[in-house]
C-alpha cells in the first residue's frame, strides 16, 4: 500500500518528504560504490611462455598461475612540488619571452633596414666615385679641393669596404 503524506502518494522506496531518495536506494549506491573500488583495485601478474612480465586487470587466459597485486599509490616525495596557481607563473613568463622576441625582432628588422640604406649609399658612392670625371671637396673657407687619382682610389677602395660591409 503506497505510503500517504499531506493527501498525496509516496511510492515504495521513497520518503514519506518525498525528499531525496529513499533508505533502499542510497544502500544499493554504498553497496555498488564499495564493490566498485575494490574491483579496480585487484590485478593479476603472471609471466608467459617467452618470459614477458604482464599486469593486467582480468586473470590471464587460461590455466596460468596468476598473483594478485594490490597497486599501491604513493604520494608525491614533496608535498610543496605541486603548486595549483604556477600556471600564472609560467604563463607570465611565456608572455614576457614573447614580448621580448617580438623586440628582438623589431631591432633586427630596424637593423636590416639600417643596413639596406647603407649599402644603398655605398653602392652610389662608388657608382659617383667611378663615373665622374672631376671630384673635389668644398673646405670651410669656401674653396674647393679636387681629388686626384690616386685620392680617388683610396676613395673607392673605402666605399668597396663600406659596401662589403653593409651589403651582405
Amino acid at each position: 500500500m503506497p505510503y500517504v503524506a499531506i493527501g498525496r502518494a509516496v511510492s515504495p522506496g521513497r520518503r514519506a518528504s518525498g525528499i531525496g531518495p529513499g533508505p533502499k536506494l542510497g544502500f544499493a549506491l554504498l553497496l555498488l560504490v564499495s564493490a566498485l573500488s575494490g574491483w579496480a583495485q585487484t590485478m593479476y601478474k603472471w609471466v608467459d611462455e617467452k618470459g614477458v612480465t604482464h599486469f593486467s586487470e582480468t586473470p590471464p587466459p587460461g590455466d596460468r598461475k596468476a598473483a594478485k597485486v594490490t597497486p599501491k599509490v604513493t604520494p608525491a616525495g614533496n608535498p610543496s612540488a605541486y603548486d595549483p596557481h604556477g600556471w600564472k607563473a609560467r604563463e607570465a613568463e611565456s608572455k614576457k619571452l614573447r614580448v621580448d622576441r617580438g623586440l628582438q625582432d623589431q631591432a633586427a628588422a630596424q637593423d636590416r633596414e639600417k643596413r639596406a640604406v647603407a649599402c644603398e649609399r655605398a653602392r652610389s658612392r662608388i657608382a659617383f666615385l667611378q663615373n665622374t670625371h672631376r671630384i673635389h671637396r668644398d673646405n670651410p673657407d669656401g674653396t674647393r679641393t679636387y681629388l686626384g687619382d690616386a685620392e680617388r682610389e683610396v676613395e673607392v677602395v673605402r666605399a668597396r669596404e663600406a659596401a662589403a660591409e653593409y651589403c651582405r
